[in-house]
């Protein structure tokens, strides 16, 4: 096979060829000796032990995310983390609930996530928390910088280079498209489930080092990484692929891929399964809506391409970022925005199958990061969205393994007339330009999450058509009382996607706050067009019409609402107050005492109820 492929396992020739000890089959003293003394003597003093290596690149990560801690941007599904009145308020009983919803979660919109729901409740012991968003930045930052150094721990084992390890793990720290992971609270699970996931892979890597080593496994180690993977699963379930990932280290740098490496692997696709179960069947049954859709099997392959194309170009050139990214349109061989995409990543996939020729590891690679980012890839899909940057988050590492092979290969060599001193200088110049670049557009990108009208404002530069982003933009008016401004976001939200009545409804409170009635019934009318059995649009329209004193039509509105949702005591209290008010003293008394069945203490229908009874 290829020269890589002779007696050594690959791990011992990189550290070999970096100076670096081997963990196993060491060389003769000739040859270890050689690249020492062809380092000139500030080379050699120069410490590259993890004492100095971790500092300077959590450093450069620190500096890159400082101003997130200031961050006061809210997108999204933030309420059901933030906004959850028992993850505000931290008790046992909340930590019961949040691990005991399993298959039917309400306090979150999707699937089951309760190690990264009481992440967010620990952070509540925090009293800043009840008024700011620091103590969620700042342990999201501090998880973000403990998996950077995971990383180059990671990559140092398997190749056997601190520097290249720090070099590649603070470009992994700095990329802007880790930034999402950092910056938006809800997305604490990504970076919660990151940590577990790479701490479980560096368990599993030292429990083959260990056997391979000693001759015989370490128990310990390997029950420890099954433990930080159903932790990672627990936190988010994206890190399901983990079991395949193990495997492709085991194909390489490990080389130990066979028969007992995959029955090895057992218990974690177990657990794998039952994690797999409960993701879809808790989406499908998530308190707040959620739900999951199929891909289509016809265009599954198209889609999975473009994304491939997608995430590469975002990661070698990171420009226009957004949370999400929908499909060009049309999406389809037609599009040549598509075409060009997937074409372009048939060319890698080619480069990859000639290269193996040589080496596995733009292969493995490959593997790492098409594996790691398959949940996202569109065959079970919880989101409108094409693509996200969070995705990005576990497979971008698959990337680094190749770069850390060829760039531990590179460090001792001699290139034409340049000594191995000189290729290192390089080597370190080109890093430290890319580690740059990419802190200042993730600076940048940080800039427009100062708070959450710049952040959605940004977005809408990228999407204008974007009909999800104006209706968000709506909400954020209203918390600011801008209720003229809400009304132009709520129109055109309305206008983009007028059969969806929620846009309907936005418009019409907003109408109906600033008093313009006519145009609020116009606007609830329209919501119930597209739906007839939506009890609010009911209730709002008949709260409209009772303002202008059309009380039959009002409690035409009412008491439709309260047979859609009859357990509803706001609808049977409008409706007594509407008999009331075209003094039916009877027919009000009757819904008054309804109502105070379905709501013991609803002083106002007692307090009208008894002025009923002294008439």
């Amino acid at each position: 096979m290829a020269e890589e492929d002779g007696r050594l396992p690959e791990h011992a020739r990189n550290a070999a060829s970096s100076g670096a000890r081997p963990t196993s089959s060491p060389l003769p003293a000739s040859q270890s000796l050689r690249g020492i003394r062809a380092l000139p003597p500030w080379w050699r003093s120069l410490p590259l032990s993890p004492a100095v290596v971790l500092p300077a690149v959590l450093a450069g990560v620190l500096a890159t995310y400082w101003p997130a801690l200031s961050a006061g941007a809210l997108y999204m599904d933030d309420k059901f983390y933030i906004g959850n009145p028992l993850i505000r308020h931290p008790s046992w009983a909340a930590v019961r609930r949040i691990f005991g919803e399993v298959l039917a979660p309400s306090m979150v919109n999707g699937y089951y996530q309760p190690l990264s729901l009481l992440s967010v409740m620990l952070d509540f012991l925090d009293p800043a928390a009840q008024g700011g968003l620091l103590p969620f930045h700042r342990t999201t930052l501090l998880l973000h910088m403990l998996n950077v150094a995971l990383v180059v721990v990671l990559l140092r084992v398997l190749f056997g280079n601190w520097l290249v390890g720090g070099l590649l793990g603070l470009l992994y720290g700095v990329h802007p498209l880790n930034a999402d992971a950092v910056l938006w609270i809800a997305e604490r699970k990504t970076v919660l489930s990151g940590g577990f996931a790479f701490g479980s892979m560096l368990l599993y890597v030292g429990y083959v080092r260990h056997a391979e080593r000693v001759g015989r496994a370490d128990w310990k180690r390997y029950g420890a990484s099954l433990l930080l993977y159903v932790c990672a699963l627990l936190s988010k379930p994206t890190a399901l692929p983990l079991v395949a990932l193990l495997l492709v280290l085991d194909y390489w740098p490990l080389q130990r891929l066979s028969r007992r490496t995959l029955l090895e692997k057992v218990p974690f696709v177990v657990v794998a399964g039952l994690s797999a179960v409960v993701t879809i069947v808790s989406q499908a049954r998530a308190g707040q809506g959620g739900g999951t859709q199929v891909m289509n099997p016809l265009y599954l392959p198209l889609v999975m391409g473009y994304c491939l194309g997608l995430y590469l170009r975002k990661t070698v050139w990171p420009t226009s970022l957004a949370s999400d990214y929908a499909g060009p349109q049309p999406f389809g061989p037609t599009n040549i925005e598509v075409l060009a995409t997937v074409g372009g990543v048939l060319l890698v996939l080619a480069a990859i199958l000639l290269s193996v020729r040589r080496t596995r590891a733009w292969l493995a690679g490959g593997l790492f990061f098409f594996v790691a980012i398959l949940p996202t890839l569109g065959i079970i899909r919880f989101t409108s969205s094409i693509a996200s940057n969070r995705s990005m988050y576990l497979p971008m590492v698959g990337l680094l393994l190749p770069l850390a092979w060829g760039l531990g290969r590179l460090w001792n060599r001699e290139l034409g007339a340049l000594k191995a001193s000189s290729v290192r200088l390089i080597l370190l110049g080109v890093g430290a330009t890319l580690a740059l670049g990419s802190a200042r557009a993730t600076r940048h990108y940080e800039s427009h999450w100062s708070d959450s009208v710049t952040l959605v404002r940004y977005y809408l530069t990228l999407t204008p058509n974007d009909w999800k982003l104006h209706t968000r933009l709506g909400n954020e008016w209203i918390r600011r009382r801008d209720y003229e401004a809400a009304i132009v976001a709520f129109r055109e939200a309305a206008r983009l996607k007028p059969g969806w009545a929620e846009n309907h409804l936005n418009l019409g409170r907003a109408l109906f706050t600033v008093g313009n009635l006519a145009e609020a019934k116009q606007a609830f009318a329209l919501a119930l067009r597209q739906a007839p059995s939506d009890w609010r649009a009911h209730m709002l329209l008949g709260i409209a019409l009772s303002r202008q004193n059309d009380l039959e039509g009002a409690l035409r509105e009412f008491r439709t609402a309260s047979q859609i949702v009859p357990g509803n005591p706001v609808a049977r209290h409008n409706v007594a107050s509407t008999l009331a008010r075209q003094e039916k003293w009877e027919e009000a008394a009757q819904e008054y005492r309804h109502t105070l069945r379905l709501d013991p203490n609803n002083g106002d229908a007692r307090r009208a109820l008894e002025e009923i009874g002294s008439r």
